[in-house]
């Protein structure tokens, strides 16, 4: 299906999408310093650690975010200012993130600021603003398409959670042609082009139920093999451990002024943990620390790994302050510095992917019978969907080198304790 014609002004040649075409509008915010500065921003931050290929921009996921987009409601086929609302939207929800990723969107979630939240402070408090205000759309208008959802036809369409998802689908492969693996060939053509709106939901036709199923296999593929691959998540906990340690140094929370937050890249962090002062706080020395092992190479290792689905330890662990106490433990009985305790589990804002990210009760199935239209859940129809929405999660401890043997056995027994199934 031919995309729906916009007005373009510039071509961006992607190695996935071909030339990526943008509007007056989107290269006016592209050439904005908040724009290029994902040009120093990896994404995802520790992939490249285990597959060198992998040494991906923002940009390019930018970018690709964009065209995955319009694809997505081109097939559904609305009109060309929806479009632009959508790509506009796609846009400024990847121009908000922040150095080191997606491991800075678990810091900022964790200091109580979601995805939303960040975007709507740089449309309204940078210079994003008075190009939005040049153009024909408001402000408010383009807060409103993030945080509630771009209006299609009888629905809100929101970006950031929709199941059948135009970011995923473009980190799917774009992670798996630079990492140089073969988990994510998605027909996403035929997928986007079985969707529809129905009863005010996104329906999708049954006769798609195998392409719905290689997409959401693609998801689970990937998320095994790169963004929960156990080097990987040790890599982007370490930053997580900087941040943690030393956010407060590198940059001030963004909650009225973004500006601290949008001049900072990879390289800002990388040059202010490398010179670090010997009369800088303690903290901040001892993020340094960490970020050279990181820079080296010298990551944390695992010391102990198990599957399990008690639903009030797995809550626990994914409270912050939960966690923290977890680690404390685990290091309060092995007799070392908590700081030296990394506890890592799937469903969290740093990894890239998990499944269940995106749920799928936004999403049904249709089909045309003999008495008109029938519908039904997804995990109805479909076996792959129903076992990705099982509650086993795979937990693993980390430690630093020398620590390994001491911290097995105490992590071992704990979560044995909480492995009453036998999983």
């Amino acid at each position: 299906m031919p995309l729906i014609d916009l007005e373009t002004v510039i071509e961006i040649k992607d190695p996935l999408r071909g030339y990526i075409c943008l509007t007056a509008l989107e290269s006016s915010i592209l050439d904005l310093r908040v724009s290029q500065r994902l040009r120093n921003i990896r994404w995802p931050s520790g992939v490249y650690k285990v597959y060198p290929g992998a040494d991906t921009s923002l940009m390019g996921h930018m970018l690709g975010f964009v065209e995955m987009t319009h694809s997505m409601f081109n097939h559904l086929r609305v009109d060309a200012e929806t479009v632009e609302r959508a790509r506009l939207t796609a846009m400024l929800l990847a121009v908000s993130r922040g150095a080191w990723g997606n491991v800075m969107e678990e810091y900022l979630h964790n200091g109580g600021a979601d995805r939303f939240d960040i975007a709507e402070l740089v449309i309204r408090w940078s210079a994003v603003a008075d190009i939005i205000s040049d153009s024909t759309f408001s402000v408010d208008e383009v807060v409103s398409f993030v945080r509630r959802g771009i209006p299609t036809k009888t629905i809100r369409i929101n970006l950031s959670e929709v199941p059948v998802n135009p970011e995923l689908m473009d980190s799917l492969e774009r992670d798996a042609y630079f990492a140089g693996v073969d988990y994510a060939n998605i027909e996403y053509n035929k997928l986007y082009g079985s969707l529809a709106i129905a009863k005010n939901m996104l329906v999708i036709s049954r006769s798609a139920r195998y392409t719905l199923e290689s997409y959401l296999s693609a998801g689970a593929n990937m998320f095994e093999a790169v963004y929960y691959h156990k080097t990987v998540r040790a890599a982007e906990l370490m930053l997580l451990r900087v941040l943690q340690l030393a956010g407060s140094e590198l940059f001030p929370f963004p909650t009225k002024d973004p500006t601290p937050y949008l001049v900072c890249d990879d390289f800002t962090f990388h040059h202010r943990l490398l010179n670090v002062d010997k009369g800088a706080s303690e903290e901040l020395r001892l993020a340094g620390k960490i970020f050279d092992a990181f820079r080296r190479r010298d990551l944390i290792k695992v010391a102990s790994v198990r599957t399990l689905s008690d639903t009030r330890f797995l809550s626990r662990l994914s409270d912050p302050v939960g966690r923290a106490e977890v680690e404390r433990e685990i290091a309060e009985d092995t007799g070392i510095d908590p700081v030296r305790v990394y506890v890592d589990f799937p469903d969290r804002p740093s990894v890239t992917f998990y499944p269940g990210r995106y749920p799928l009760d936004q999403l049904a199935m249709f089909e045309r019978g003999s008495r008109g239209y029938e519908f039904w859940r997804v995990e109805d129809v479909s076996r792959i969907a129903q076992s990705l929405s099982s509650p086993m999660r795979t937990i693993r401890v980390y430690t630093t080198r020398g620590y390994r043997a001491r911290v097995k056995k105490v992590a071992d027994t704990l979560l044995e304790s909480f492995d009453v199934s036998g999983s």
